[in-house]
Formats: structure tokens, sequence, C-alpha cells
């Protein structure tokens, strides 16, 4: 029995279908057995990736540049308020040990006087030193001395221990000292030393420029009126305020 007009109109388009597909499915598989497609497609996908590829690198490089220049300037920021801070630190650190310094101007310490068991007052033998073996003129009086007493506890060796002497003014402690530049040798024979009262960075420092004088790279180092000062090889007088004023002096290691 032959088909109807109607279906033969429903099986024609399928047949043209199925055969249009089969062409393009062969045209495509011979297409890519002779490498024609491969050769004009695959030049295009591999620049199209190395395009996206570089885009998407150059984009994260820029980001992380701009994250490096940013976290730069952070740092040189936070570098310039650390030396700004350092510096206004130094200053305070400075001011106030001048201050400590001067409200120890009117003292002296003295070593090296004997000390007597069950001693109740060290005023005498300070006056001693100052009259006695520094021949002090005018002479001391126990009015010039404001207080005066032991540092620290009894020694175990026997060693007396310093007094820190306090005078009423500071023109008497400046007599005092005076009468130890002239009276060396008596202190010297007596084995007394007589030393201004300093602050622990002034002790600090001198302690340092006596060592760099040991080395013979400074011919002198002392204090006087609660600074201290150096001299040179060449003979010239320095006075030091920091440990860094000492720089100059050292041997570049």
């Amino acid at each position: 029995m032959g088909l109807t007009a109607r279906e033969k109109e429903d099986v024609i388009p399928g047949i043209v279908d199925t055969r249009i597909k089969a062409i393009i499915e062969d045209s495509i598989v011979n297409a890519f057995q002779h490498g024609g497609v491969l050769a004009a497609i695959v030049p295009s996908i591999v620049s199209a990736v190395r395009e996206a590829v570089v885009d998407s690198i150059q984009a994260e490089l820029a980001k992380h540049y701009e994250e490096a220049h940013q976290q730069r300037e952070e740092l040189e920021d936070l570098k310039m308020k650390y030396t700004n801070l350092k510096s206004e630190f130094n200053t305070l650190q400075t001011k106030v040990n001048n201050l400590e310094q001067y409200s120890r101007r009117n003292c002296v310490i003295i070593s090296g006087i004997p000390e007597t068991p069950g001693e109740r007052s060290t005023d005498n033998p300070v006056l001693s030193v100052a009259n006695d073996t520094l021949k002090c003129d005018p002479p001391f009086n126990i009015n010039d001395i404001d207080r005066s007493h032991r540092l620290g506890k009894p020694r175990g060796d026997g060693k007396p221990r310093p007094i820190i002497v306090k005078f009423c003014s500071y023109r008497s402690k400046a007599a005092l000292m005076r009468a130890k530049t002239s009276g060396r040798a008596a202190l010297k024979e007596n084995g007394i030393f007589v030393n201004e009262n300093l602050t622990k960075a002034n002790m600090d420092l001198l302690k340092d420029a006596r060592s760099l004088v040991k080395m013979k790279l400074l011919n002198q180092a002392w204090s006087y009126d609660g600074k201290i000062f150096v001299k040179t090889p060449q003979d010239e007088r320095r006075v030091l305020y920091t440990a860094i004023d000492l720089d100059a002096y050292r041997v570049p290691e």
C-alpha cells in the first residue's frame, strides 16, 4: 500500500535532515582528520587564551604593585614617625637627666673614709677631709653641711661605704671641688676620693670616656659641675652630652 500525500510530506524532511546531519558530521570528522580545522582554530584559541592569561596576570601584578607601593609608603611613614619619636625621646631623656643632675649640684661623694662601728654621724669625718686633708681656707664648719650619710648597706669585707654629702650651698660644694684639685696628692696619700654626685647616665658617659683615655684615643676625661669633658689628642677640650658624642673618637671596626 503506498504512502499518502501527507505521510510523504512528513517523511521527506526527516530524510533530508538525516542526510544533512550525516554530511555535516562527515565533513567535520574529515576536516579534523586532515587537520585543516585544527590548523585554523588552534592558533586563534592559543592567542585568545594567551591574551586572557596575560591580561589576568597583568591585572594581578598591577594590583600587587599598587598594594606594595601603598605598603612602601606606609613603611616610610612609620620610619619617619619612629625617627621623630626617637628624637623626641632622646630630647626628653636629656632634659630629665639634666634636671636630675641639677638637683645634685650641691652634692659630692667621698670614698675611702674609714667606717667605725656604731657610727651615728658622718659630718665630722667629712669636715676632717675638708679641713685637715684638703686644708680648705676658709675652713668648713657644720653649718656648711645640709646632711651626709653612708651609701648602701654595711659591707661584709670591711671596706668603708662611700659618704654622700649635700652642702647647704653650691658655693660650699664648689669650694671643696677646687680644694680637691690642689689637694690631689694629699687625697691619694690617704686613699680618699672626692667626686661629684653624677647621674647614672653621666657616670656611664664618664666611664666610657675614661676607657678611651686608657686606649690612648683621648688625652683626658673628667666631670665639672655635672658636665662631662674630654681633651682630644689635638689638646682640644670638648663637652659630652650623650654616648653618641664619643663615637667620633672611637676606632672604626
